[in-house]
C-alpha cells in the first residue's frame, strides 16, 4: 500500500539535477519547495522548469511551492562573525559601521526605535540570547550566550508587534516568477494576522498569479488569529523552527496538534515542518526520536510532512525521503479512527453531505472486510476532493479532472491521487463512458483491478460546483 500522506521536498543544491528529481519523486515527493530567502531568481526559474520538465516526462502531477522570503530580520555585521561572550554588551544598530564597535545591526534597523527596554531577542534559531538596553540615544543588547555568530543569520524578536511591510522587494520578484512558471502553491511567512493574507491576496491578483496561498504560523500573533486566517487561507504550515523561538519550546507540539486539527475541520491541507530528519544532512540513517516526530504527525492527520536541509543542502537527499515515505507509510496503517467522531464536520452544502455519504460506504464496505481499492471522483474545481480527504480514509482518492492546474494543486492533499484525464469532461454531463475510461485507466496503472470495489462520486455536470449528485457502488469489471 503507497503511502497517503505528501511528502513536501524543499530543492537545493545536493537535489537540483533532473537525475536527483526524478529519484525524488520516485522515493516518495509530491511538492517541490523553492525557498526565497536563499538563491538568485534565475536559479529557482531554472530549477522549477527542471522539475515540471521531469514531472511531465513521467507523466506524474508534481506540485510545486515558492516559499517567500517576507519580513524576515537578518543580522547584518561589518565581519563575517562575531565571537560572543556571556555578558558582553553589544552596540546594537546602525552605529556599528560608524564606529570600530563590537555588535550588529539587522535588516530592518528602523524597528530598533519600538524596542523596550528589557526585550527579548534571540538569533540563530534560539542558539544566541540577548536583552535590549537603551543609553539615551545608544541601543545596544546584552549578552546571554557564548558563541561564533555569523553574519546573515536570522534574529528574532519575540511577541513583537512592528509595522513590517507583508511583502519585501524579493518576494514581487518571486510572484512574478510564480506567474510565468505557473506556481501551484505560494507560502506567506511570517503571517501575523488575516489582514496579511488579504494583502497578499491582492498583490497575487495584480501580477495575475492563480496559486494557493499558504499561511506558515511561525509568530505567537498568528496563533491568536488562527481561526481567521485558516478561514481564508489554502493552506497552512506548521512552521516549527521560527515558532520554538517564538514561544517555549516545550508548547510547540501542544500548537501543532491544534493547528493541524483546526486545518482538517476547515478543508484545507497543512503541511508539518522543520528539523522532521534533520540528522540526516550529514548522516545516512536519522535518530529513533526523529522517526517517532514523523510517526507523530501522522497519527496528528496532517496532510504532509516537509523536508527542509535534508533534501536541500543535505548529503542523503534521497535516503532522507525514502525514511520519510516507509514512516508515514506504516503508521498510517496503525491509525484507523472514525473521523467523523474525532473532527464533527459540518455538512454545509450538497457536496459536504454527498462525501459524508461516500465516507459512511467506506466505512461499511470496511467492517464486510471487501477489498476497496479507493474512491473515483470527478471533479472541475478541486472542492469534492478537499471535502473527502479531510476524512483521512486509508484508501486513496483517485481525483480525475481535465485541467493540469487543479491536478497539480490537489498534489498537497491527504490521500489524493490527481490525474489531469483529458480525455473525459469533452462533453457537458459526466456520462458512464467518462466512468469507464477512467476505470480503463486506473486498471492500466495497475491501481485497481477486475473484482475491486470502487466509490464513485461525481456531479451531474462538469462545469457545476457545490453540486455533487452521486454516490455509488462500483464492481470493477
Amino acid at each position: 500500500m503507497d503511502k497517503l500522506t505528501k511528502i513536501v521536498a524543499t530543492i537545493g543544491p545536493t537535489s537540483d539535477s533532473e537525475d536527483t528529481v526524478e529519484e525524488l519523486i520516485h522515493a516518495g515527493v509530491n511538492l517541490f519547495r523553492f525557498n526565497f530567502k536563499h538563491n538568485i531568481i534565475s536559479w529557482h526559474n531554472e530549477r522549477i522548469r527542471r522539475v515540471n520538465k521531469v514531472s511531465k516526462r513521467l507523466n506524474k502531477p508534481v506540485g510545486t511551492l515558492i516559499d517567500l522570503q517576507g519580513p524576515e530580520i537578518r543580522i547584518n555585521m561589518p565581519q563575517d562573525e562575531l565571537i560572543i561572550r556571556e555578558n558582553d554588551l553589544l552596540v546594537f544598530g546602525e552605529d556599528v559601521y560608524k564606529q570600530s564597535s563590537k555588535g550588529f545591526s539587522i535588516s530592518h534597523p528602523q524597528i530598533i526605535k519600538h524596542l523596550k527596554e528589557g526585550q527579548k531577542i534571540v538569533a540563530d534559531s534560539g542558539s544566541f540570547s540577548f536583552t535590549f538596553e537603551k543609553n539615551g540615544e545608544k541601543t545596544y543588547l546584552r549578552s546571554h550566550s557564548n558563541g561564533v555568530l555569523k553574519n546573515r543569520k536570522a534574529l528574532n524578536i519575540p511577541g513583537a508587534d512592528f509595522p513590517f511591510p507583508v511583502l519585501v522587494d524579493r518576494d514581487f520578484e518571486g510572484l512574478k516568477l510564480a506567474e510565468r512558471n505557473e506556481i501551484d502553491f505560494v507560502a506567506l511567512s511570517f503571517v501575523r494576522s488575516p489582514e496579511d493574507i488579504l494583502v497578499v491576496r491582492e498583490e497575487m491578483k495584480k501580477y495575475h498569479v492563480e496559486a494557493k496561498l499558504i499561511a506558515k504560523i511561525e509568530t505567537e500573533k498568528a496563533l491568536k488569529h488562527l481561526d481567521e486566517i485558516i478561514e481564508i487561507s489554502d493552506g497552512i504550515m506548521v512552521a516549527r523552527g521560527d515558532l520554538g523561538v517564538e514561544l517555549p519550546i516545550e508548547e510547540v507540539p501542544y500548537h501543532q496538534k491544534i493547528i493541524i486539527k483546526k486545518s482538517i475541520k476547515k478543508g484545507i491541507p497543512v503541511i508539518t515542518a522543520t528539523q522532521m530528519l534533520e540528522s540526516m544532512i550529514e548522516k545516512p540513517f536519522p535518530t529513533r526520536a526523529e522517526i517517532s516526530d514523523i510517526a507523530n504527525a501522522t497519527y496528528d492527520l496532517t496532510d504532509a510532512v516537509m523536508l527542509s536541509g535534508e533534501t536541500a543542502t543535505g548529503k542523503y537527499p534521497v535516503e532522507a525521503v525514502r525514511v520519510m515515505s516507509k514512516t508515514v507509510a506504516f503508521n498510517e496503517r496503525k491509525n484507523m479512527v472514525d473521523s467523523r467522531k474525532r473532527f464533527d464536520f459540518q455538512k454545509e452544502d450538497q457536496d459536504a453531505i454527498m462525501c459524508d455519504t461516500a465516507y459512511g460506504l467506506y466505512l461499511e464496505y470496511r467492517k464486510r472486510k471487501e477489498h476497496i481499492a479507493g474512491f473515483l471522483a470527478f471533479t472541475h474545481t478541486g472542492k469534492t476532493i478537499r471535502l473527502l480527504s479531510r476524512y483521512r480514509p486509508l484508501i486513496p482518492i483517485f481525483a480525475f479532472d481535465p485541467q493540469d492546474k487543479i491536478s497539480e494543486s490537489l498534489t498537497l492533499q491527504y490521500g489524493v491521487i490527481p490525474f489531469c484525464f483529458k480525455q473525459i469532461g469533452k462533453k457537458t454531463r459526466v456520462n458512464k463512458e467518462d466512468i469507464i475510461k477512467a476505470v480503463a485507466y486506473l486498471k492500466k496503472q495497475k491501481l485497481t483491478k477486475r473484482g475491486d470495489i470502487l466509490i464513485v462520486l461525481h456531479g451531474e455536470y462538469w462545469a457545476s460546483q457545490g453540486q455533487t449528485s452521486t454516490v455509488k457502488i462500483l464492481k470493477v469489471e
